[in-house]
């Protein structure tokens, strides 16, 4: 009981971030040439987080609107992409940052709400501009330790990268996986002249789809659902040329967890637990062989229900392309109906599985 206690703890701590209105009185730290992006003094430990969206407020009114792409305890990296007066984006200004819900960026200058500005001057000095600061403003000595050193280099490099670090705007993906092999084979006794040919083939086709939540601040935010389509066929023949035929379709829905990274992370691991239930049916063959050539073919159709557990890792650009591997223990009943000689039987099948997949996010 301990334990479930400490787990639903850890999972609800995301939701103790800022609300979307509140508001912090920040100060810029430091800021990139085209104040695109631009460090603050405020961090985790005052409820920001990878993700926030926000705006930049002054007494004339909204400066810009950006999103948090780097946070640490005490600092945090803004990357700017409503610019209303770059001329207020200075080191050392304060100003009021107020949560805001996030929208959708586009590059599309066309479609812009408001017409970027561009800084006309380069005054270092919040006081040149009007801006009053606030009482704990000055929080920053020289060396004040690692957070600050950020430098405006670093900045310019982050902003020139043009690559998001988180994408939650993209909260629905389309993945694949595949596993075809297309052998045949043949078998002969060396005396007499019966042969038997069959395919010796396995082939695994899954398509699947799986949702993302996008408030990111909800203790939910770590995990997903997923829901999957499986084809599956297996064909095998024994050394005296008796085959067997398997197929297989299978509807498959999880829920996938990702206890120490979002999932809308970009150009990183994010490891993942699954936990999935499936249904489907099935249809099992068998031709005989050299120990009774010509004899009947006998097939039975029946219905199949298992589970999947395991872990994995999925890794996406900011584009929305990703790849995911997936090692888990799948197990599957198979329930029979009569087959024609009246004959009823029940299969499992289990064990684990290496599976490894491409998908796209939108």
């Amino acid at each position: 009981m301990k334990i479930f206690a400490l787990l639903l703890l850890v999972i609800s701590l995301p939701a103790l971030g800022l609300e979307v209105d509140e508001k912090l009185t920040v100060r810029v730290v430091k800021t990139s040439e085209s104040r695109k992006t631009i460090m603050v003094n405020r961090g985790t430990e005052d409820g920001l987080v990878e993700g926030d969206h926000a705006k930049f407020i002054v007494t004339a009114g909204i400066v810009a609107r950006a999103v948090c792409v780097r946070v640490s305890p005490t600092r945090s990296v803004w990357s700017v992409y409503r610019l209303v007066n770059a001329d207020f984006i200075v080191n050392d200004s304060v100003m009021t940052l107020k949560i805001s819900p996030a929208v959708k960026i586009t590059k599309d200058e066309s479609q812009a709400l408001v017409q970027e500005d561009t800084p006309t001057r380069a005054a270092a000095d919040p006081t040149q501009l009007g801006i009053p600061l606030a009482d704990g403003a000055q929080d920053l000595a020289a060396g004040a330790g690692a957070d600050d050193a950020l430098t405006a280099a670093d900045l310019k490099a982050l902003e020139e990268s043009n690559t998001p670090t988180i994408i939650p705007e993209k909260n629905i993906e389309v993945f694949g996986v595949l596993n075809i092999s297309g052998l045949t084979s043949s078998t002969k006794t060396d005396s007499g002249s019966n042969s038997f040919n069959n395919s010796q083939s396995y082939h695994h086709i899954g398509l699947g789809g799986e949702y993302y939540p996008q408030k990111e601040r909800e203790w939910y935010s770590h995990f997903s659902l997923q829901a999957e389509v499986n084809l599956m066929r297996q064909n095998s023949q024994a050394y005296q040329g008796a085959s067997t035929t398997n197929d297989v379709t299978e509807f498959a829905l999880g829920v996938n967890w990702h206890p120490t990274k979002l999932p809308s992370k970009t150009l990183d691991f994010i490891p993942y637990f699954h936990l999935g239930a499936n249904i489907g049916s099935v249809k099992s063959t068998y031709s005989p062989g050299q120990e009774n050539p010509g004899g009947n073919e006998f097939s039975a159709t029946g219905s199949t229900a298992g589970f999947s557990v395991g872990f994995g890792y999925k890794f996406y650009t900011q584009r929305g392309f990703g790849a995911r591997a997936l090692l888990d223990y799948y197990y599957r009943s198979e329930s029979y109906g009569e087959d024609d000689a009246f004959n009823k039987f029940n299969k499992t099948v289990g064990g684990p599985r290496l599976m490894v997949g491409l998908g796209y996010r939108f």
